[in-house]
């Protein structure tokens, strides 16, 4: 463990005062904590919620104050948290995101930035990142968070926990700030194998059908996007899980190269449906943006239609091809991210380069609609290196059952 972390933290209680937490992973102006039902399947449980999801009693923030300056009180709690409340689980506060959810960095220019609990000199990942580092840092057993391009996945990775991205529409995720209609969903973390188990058992229900998984693909076009110091650091797990399944086999995802899928898909249907659920707000609001989602917001408010249009006709193509190769029990496993968490120090042009590496590899869960389960199998430098595993649509409990195997 790196002689920078802050970890095994004593875990919060409901309270009507905001928590004044080591992590900085709570919000204050809007703070609101719930008493979960007596008795419950999570009755031993505390958990943390991203500031984009209805609380009744309270207002949504979206990481930008005005965004919660001129939101309404809401008037509805989000079915998952009333879902894990009925279960027991106590709610004890809302967490920092990244600015209005637009970045994988962890970074918040208004509320400040949550603290890596593996390593304090290094980014914590987001957009979820309070959720993630309050999780990783024992303030709550788990949290709930909103994932699009790893919101989730990325802090997840970064802070060594396990985190799960649904497949598209399995978990129902009204009250959630508007975002990415098409792609975004409502995801969730834990650090204890158990925790994680019992909350899917909650939020996710059955699968429709049984899956018995047989096969392993590496998928090479993400292993070839990343460094060769990661790619090699997988060598082990590759072999175990592959041991375990009994067959593997090399695969190329994406012929026309990941980086077009993320270029000329993905980032179109995004940044036009995010332009769809941001543009009024900017428009009348003019709000103060920092220069990182100033910029991509600026870039996805010129997308016409008929280019967006287009897009999603290639992402459903993208997605009957994904369809077509997780056939017959298979599993694909690629890094969750290009790397550990950066350091803070590091150069705006290697953060730029790793979050374009990174986004090769999470494009193709939301593109396909397929669930991925991220576990913090391996280290580099001390510090946790994600492994992401992924199958086909709504087989998400019996790929969190596989995967949870591999947790010592």
């Amino acid at each position: 463990m790196s002689k920078y972390a802050m970890k095994n933290l004593e875990k919060l209680s409901v309270s009507t005062v905001a928590p004044y937490d080591p992590l900085q992973a709570f919000v204050r102006d809007n703070h609101i904590a719930m008493k979960g039902l007596k008795s419950g399947q999570l009755s031993d449980y505390v958990f943390a919620a991203k500031d984009v999801f209805k609380v009744k009693g309270s207002t949504w923030g979206n990481g930008h104050p005005d965004w919660l300056r001129f939101s309404e009180p809401d008037e509805f709690t989000a079915s998952a948290i009333t879902k894990l409340l009925d279960q027991g689980s106590d709610l004890v506060g809302k967490t920092i995101c990244d600015e209005l959810c637009y970045s994988i960095s962890g970074e918040n220019w208004h509320y400040g930035s949550p603290l890596n609990p593996n390593d304090t000199r290094r980014l914590t990942g987001g957009s979820s990142s309070g959720s993630c580092a309050a999780t990783a840092g024992g303030l709550v057993d788990f949290a709930i968070g909103s994932d699009c391009l790893g919101s989730v996945r990325v802090p997840a990775s970064y802070n060594g926990i396990i985190g799960l991205r649904p497949s598209y529409e399995r978990i129902k995720n009204d009250g959630e700030a508007p975002y990415c209609e098409s792609m975004d969903v409502l995801g969730f973390v834990a650090s204890e194998k158990k925790v994680f188990q019992d909350v899917a058992s909650v939020l996710l229900d059955k699968d429709p059908e049984e899956t018995e998984f047989k096969k392993l693909y590496i998928v090479d076009d993400a292993f070839a996007a990343v460094d060769a110091d990661v790619k090699d650091a997988f060598d082990n797990v590759i072999e175990k899980i592959g041991d375990r399944l009994g067959k593997v086999e090399h695969i190329t995802l994406a012929e026309e190269g990941l980086d077009y899928w993320v270029k000329d898909v993905f980032q179109i249907v995004q940044g036009y449906e995010i332009w769809e659920s941001y543009g009024g707000f900017i428009n009348k609001y003019r709000p103060r943006l920092s220069p990182g989602p100033k910029e991509r917001l600026k870039k996805a408010s010129t997308i016409s239609r008929e280019r967006y249009l287009e897009a999603k006709k290639k992402k459903e193509e993208f997605k009957k091809h994904v369809e077509d190769v997780m056939t017959d029990g298979t599993v694909m496993i690629t890094p969750t991210a290009s790397s550990i968490a950066p350091l803070k120090s590091a150069s705006l042009d290697e953060i730029d380069r790793l979050r374009a590496q990174s986004s090769k590899l999470l494009c193709i869960s939301p593109l396909a609609g397929i669930p991925q389960l991220t576990l913090p199998l391996l280290e580099q430098e001390e510090v946790p290196l994600g492994v992401t595993l992924m199958s086909a649509k709504h087989t998400d409990r019996a790929l969190i059952d596989f995967g949870l195997q591999f947790m010592e």
